[in-house]
């Protein structure tokens, strides 16, 4: 189906390497099941963020990922595009005190286990 490029469905890219997060994270956001989009480490996510940058609207970034890791991509990203909206999702609690998620360029940061409430009021928040 073609669209206009203005009028094309704005896509989540989810960078995330473990499978059973991206699963349960494609269940917490069914909604916008059509619209997400995955990778496995942060090579792919900055790859895909190209593909796509002009349908992307939010981007959920894993800080620990093998290849590139996501403080690294988020900056490659915001390279590419400054206004772009990243959020951190880390399972290392000790991680949000070595850097602000600010510094880096992340809009939010969200602690690993995820819950679903708050995932999907920031994708409500930022995804429009």
């Amino acid at each position: 189906m073609n669209h206009p490029e203005n009028t094309l469905p704005l896509k989540i890219l989810i960078a995330e390497d473990d499978s059973i997060n991206q699963r349960l994270m494609a269940i917490y956001l069914k909604k916008w099941e059509k619209n997400l989009i995955f990778a496995d480490n942060g090579k792919e996510a900055l790859r895909l963020f190209r593909q796509f940058s002009n349908q992307i609207s939010l981007v959920l970034m894993d800080v620990r990922m093998p290849l590139m890791n996501g403080v690294e991509a988020t900056k490659k990203i915001l390279e590419l595009n400054p206004s772009a909206r990243v959020i951190a999702l880390s399972a290392f609690a000790q991680e949000e005190n070595n850097f602000k998620p600010g510094e880096v360029g992340f809009v939010e940061y969200i602690s690993k286990p995820i819950r679903k409430e708050e995932l999907v009021n920031i994708v409500n928040k930022y995804h429009v």
